[in-house]
């Protein structure tokens, strides 16, 4: 691995004009290094810097970081200075840029197979506009496999929900699954089939006697949820198809509380940057939509820009939300799309 030393940093001032505000009010430029922690469990921490949560787990003599964020500086040495032990491996859930960036950090990451060839992609984002570094060592993992942390074994599950590829990781000792964006507390979305969620979620309620929370890319959520989405959906596929809202205000993650300063645009920290979408909506003819949100785009409706995404409907049922296909309720191998 010498040949990682030195390595310098990414070059974040091509984003100087881009603006990040944190849940303090404070604005800084995002080429600004920044990083809060919070302590969530017996030697692990969520670290947001920029883009989804990253989550730091200790083990006897070494910690592990899964998902490196998008944000300015060096999270590997951030993580070093908290934990007292050295951070060299790290775990990618799945290869969505929020995600992603500072994954060059790390003597070897660790992910799916199927992660690698997209593993820095910046989907239409601002962040294109950085030099990247792919060429780091990469360790492939698979269902089944055991991350031997010491002390604290990590067990990989490959449970594909909302991306190709994506890994969830059990602690049982801390009776947390890290789960990336694949499961979270405020909407589930059902992008391949109903079918095809049922059968993921049923995997991991089969695990629910391990854990209790569920550590995701956009919080931490009671895992209870895993119970309610399994009830709702069996609901669906029981009949019930029909229901559910097709016109209904999405979920959407918290703005900034301005939207500009000084002329330049004003994004909060791990809050997905989808303006973009909006004109893209316009364009498919789904205006209709962003009348909901006062023409704010959100994540929900990238799910509008799927096939055959303006029959989707949102049920809520069990004190959560489902979405899902109308027209995809059974698995049917020669329509589905893929998931993104």
């Amino acid at each position: 691995m010498d040949w990682k030393k030195n390595r310098e940093l990414i070059d974040f001032s091509p984003l100087h004009d881009y603006l990040l505000e944190d849940e303090d009010g404070n604005i800084l430029p995002a080429d600004v290094p920044w990083f809060k922690e919070k302590k969530i469990a017996p030697g692990t921490w969520q670290i947001l810097s920029h883009g989804d949560y990253s989550y730091l787990i200790e083990g006897d003599d070494e910690a592990i970081l899964i998902d490196s964020g998008i944000g300015a500086g060096n999270i590997r040495e951030f993580c070093e200075n908290l934990t007292g032990k050295p951070v060299y491996r790290m775990l990618l859930t799945h290869n969505h840029f929020d995600h992603t960036v500072n994954n060059y950090l790390f003597d070897a990451v660790y992910m799916s197979p199927k992660s690698y060839e997209k593993r820095w992609q910046s989907m239409g984002s601002v962040y294109g506009a950085l030099d990247v570094p792919v060429d780091y060592p990469v360790v492939f993992l698979k269902h089944g496999d055991v991350i031997d942390l010491k002390g604290r074994p990590l067990e990989v599950l490959n449970i594909e929900e909302h991306c190709m590829g994506s890994l969830q990781f059990l602690d049982r000792k801390e009776r947390i699954l890290f789960c990336g964006d694949e499961l979270n507390g405020n909407f589930f979305d059902s992008r391949i089939s109903v079918e095809h969620s049922f059968r993921n979620v049923v995997q991991w309620k089969a695990l629910r006697g391990a854990y209790d929370t569920l550590c995701a890319g956009n919080g931490i959520h009671d895992a209870v949820y895993v119970d309610r989405y399994y009830e709702t959906l069996k609901y669906i596929l029981e009949g019930h198809a029909g229901e559910g809202e097709e016109y209904y205000v999405p979920h959407e993650d918290a703005r900034s509380k301005v939207s500009e300063l000084d002329g330049k645009p004003v994004h909060l920290r791990r809050s997905p940057d989808l303006d973009s979408i909006a004109d893209v909506m316009k364009e498919a003819g789904l205006g209709k939509f962003l009348e909901l949100t006062d023409g704010r785009p959100c994540f929900c409706f990238l799910r509008k820009l799927t096939p055959d995404g303006i029959f989707d409907r949102q049920l809520e049922m069990n004190d959560c939300r489902v979405c899902y296909y109308i027209n995809r309720i059974w698995d049917d191998k020669e329509k589905l799309g893929s998931i993104i």
